[in-house]
């Protein structure tokens, strides 16, 4: 009987019934979810005894938030280890992972500061920064130049002339942008808010954005649909890929995304392969330009078990390692949270901008950081798009924007 049982547990050993398995989510924007694959793969070599399983999210950030106050609400043990948008640590935080302790562990002295500022909640850290984002402009460097332009457009202006004289004559889009009712959408609001001088907060937290640079931005976004006729109408549908596939199809002169889309558009599959330059967004009336700060971070399901919270933070260190970034960002496109990445040549050689525009990403503006910023969010969301969709005019999607949020934040 005794040797039965020791055969019987030497099979269990070899067979890995006795290895951790963890859950995991990913999102599938561009190469997202397939470059992540490969690193798991990886990962396993490393750990052999321990499983990953990828539980698939929607691409709407939006929609994956709410997926997860769903888990949480219900004190769900699965996923263990989630990928969090950089905006909602401060909501989720009750409900993750203190990583205070392994701060060293995870070797954040060597992360860009204000990606460890964004997982750091009360004096916590919550999680731990994956990938940075930053607003980008696309154009057709092919284009620009064969119409007589030796540089990117310097203003939305000079945008919006540009695009114009391009998509009339080539029968294409002029500009591409993400205006479908959901978060992306906030993000391309506050860039064109911020380089016409206005604001949502002020530093204080004051609703500040009833300004009429603020009706001004939302106007110019209207105007690039209906006054200018540079951006399609469909944009008020687009997210992320919509904008993407359009740009890579050879169908648009310019686009707004973030850096992910550069390994797409020069795979060996597109069409507009070493015909695109990528630069920062264009300056507004008051000469000042602006990037939403994006990005994502990992952070750990407070409801996981012991064991699986081991796992989950040795899988957390090998994705953040220096060498699992550099692969990221030369694969998926995804900017790099370590500093020193930054600094190697294989960057530079597959993603100049990367390097090149690396001020961009350290000087990108954050969305207003408060604890209820869903509903922050989805005020504005709701406004803007009724604006686009010319269901109400900018001023008044302005002026009830701010009465909300001042009712919201209570002021």
């Amino acid at each position: 009987m005794k040797k039965y049982f020791v055969l019987l547990l030497a099979v269990l050993l070899v067979g890995g019934l006795f290895a951790v398995k963890i859950t995991m989510t990913s999102g599938g924007v561009g190469k997202e979810l397939e470059v992540l694959k490969k690193q798991l793969e990886m990962f396993h070599q490393q750990y052999p005894d321990i499983e990953v399983e990828i539980i698939p999210m929607p691409d709407s950030s939006t929609e994956r938030h709410d997926l997860y106050v769903t888990y949480f609400a219900a004190g769900e043990t699965d996923p263990d280890v989630l990928m969090l948008d950089v905006i909602w640590p401060a909501e989720f935080a009750p409900f993750l992972e203190d990583l205070t302790a392994d701060k060293d562990y995870f070797e954040l002295g060597e992360f860009l500061p204000g990606t460890v500022m964004s997982v750091t909640v009360n004096g916590r850290i919550v999680a731990v920064p994956w990938f940075t984002d930053a607003g980008l402009l696309y154009y057709r460097k092919d284009l620009l130049e064969k119409y007589g332009y030796d540089h990117a457009p310097r203003t939305w202006d000079e945008l919006v002339e540009m695009a114009k004289k391009i998509s009339q004559a080539e029968g294409i889009h002029g500009f591409v942008w993400q205006g479908a009712r959901y978060e992306g959408l906030v993000c391309d609001f506050l860039e064109y808010l911020w380089s016409f001088g206005g604001d949502v907060l002020d530093e204080s937290g004051k609703v500040v954005i009833d300004s009429p640079e603020a009706v001004a931005a939302l106007q110019f976004m209207v105007d690039l649909i209906y006054k200018h006729k540079v951006t399609p109408e469909g944009v008020t549908t687009y997210m992320e890929e919509d904008a993407r596939r359009i740009f890579q199809n050879g169908e648009a002169v310019f686009m707004r995304n973030w850096p992910y889309a550069w390994s797409l558009v020069n795979s060996d599959e597109s069409p507009i392969k070493g015909k695109v330059g990528v630069a920062p967004l264009p300056m507004g009336p008051g000469g000042r330009r602006a990037a939403t700060l994006g990005g994502w971070v990992l952070g750990i399901n407070k409801f996981s078990s012991p064991e699986e919270k081991e796992a989950a933070k040795k899988l957390i260190k090998f994705l953040t390692s220096y060498d699992q970034q550099l692969y990221k960002a030369i694969n998926a496109g995804q900017n790099p949270t370590r500093k020193a990445v930054y600094k190697d040549p294989k960057l530079k050689e597959a993603a100049p901008f990367m390097v090149e525009l690396l001020g961009v990403f350290i000087n990108a503006l954050p969305r207003p950081r408060v604890a209820n910023y869903t509903e922050v969010s989805d005020v504005i969301q709701r406004y803007v798009h009724a604006a686009l969709t010319r269901q109400t005019t900018s001023e008044d999607a302005i002026k009830n924007i701010a009465k909300e949020l001042k009712f919201l934040l209570g002021q």
